[in-house]
């Protein structure tokens, strides 16, 4: 039974990210400062007024690096990265069609991973530089540094203002009140956010929406737009999972 509940999720996940490439190629750069951050610390304000504990965050970017166009330069970008980056631990991967390198460094409340990554396409090599940060918790400190932290990795690692994408995954307490439905569209009204599409199980409920309070959207499969993605699951122990993510859901559960 878990299994069949979990793979309708997965598959919408999939659909959604792949998607996401295109919506970034018209996103980047229009956000400024830190108003691309702002979804993190509403969706966290959200969950803790509904007394939702804050298990797992994650904050992604990445931006098309136009210039590094084959090995030679590809590899005078890693050196560059690495020098300006020496606490991260790298390593190296490649094939016929891929050359990655990752850095990833554990701070104290959070872990950075940065990522060089060449593809080889039929016209020419495309390569992007990505940026992730992932942790536990939350708290007003954790907040500020992930401020502070991306404002410094932003106008090192990129040219544009990048946008970044967001999600959260915590669980209700054991007092939830109402079934998943009911609660998944009580959130979605936080955010002033109107559904475009469902899916609904026996344990399993997964919202797609779009708000008027951020920006950039995808579009779903009927061509809708949407910025929000919302799912609860029931746990053994008479939890509930929820994670919501902006635009779409980015951690697995």
């Amino acid at each position: 039974m878990k299994k069949r509940q979990v793979r309708p999720f997965i598959f919408l996940w999939t659909s959604l990210f792949i998607m996401i490439i295109g919506m970034y190629q018209y996103s980047s750069g229009e956000a400024m400062g830190n108003e691309s951050l702002q979804p993190l610390k509403t969706i966290a304000r959200v969950l803790e007024d509904n007394e939702v504990e804050i298990e797992q965050w994650t904050v992604y970017t990445r931006e098309y690096a136009p210039h590094i166009r084959n090995d030679a330069t590809f590899f005078k970008k890693l050196d560059e990265l690495k020098n300006e980056n020496r606490a991260f631990h790298w390593h190296f991967e490649a094939n016929h069609h891929m050359k990655k390198a990752t850095g990833i460094y554990n701070r104290p409340f959070f872990q950075e991973k940065i990522q060089l990554v060449m593809t080889d396409t039929k016209d020419k090599p495309q390569t992007y530089i990505l940026y992730e940060l992932k942790g536990v918790g939350w708290s007003r400190k954790i907040w500020e540094k992930i401020v502070e932290t991306i404002e410094k990795k932003s106008s090192q690692l990129f040219v544009k203002q990048p946008t970044f994408f967001t999600c959260i995954k915590g669980d209700f307490s054991d007092n939830m009140e109402g079934g998943l439905f009911y609660n998944a569209l009580h959130l979605l009204r936080e955010f002033q956010a109107t559904p475009v599409e469902s899916l609904q199980e026996e344990s399993f409920v997964s919202l797609s929406a779009y708000t008027g309070q951020w920006e950039y959207v995808l579009p779903t499969s009927k061509h809708q737009p949407m910025n929000i993605q919302l799912a609860l699951r029931e746990r053994l122990g008479g939890k509930t999972a929820v994670v919501i993510g902006t635009p779409i859901i980015t951690i697995e559960y």
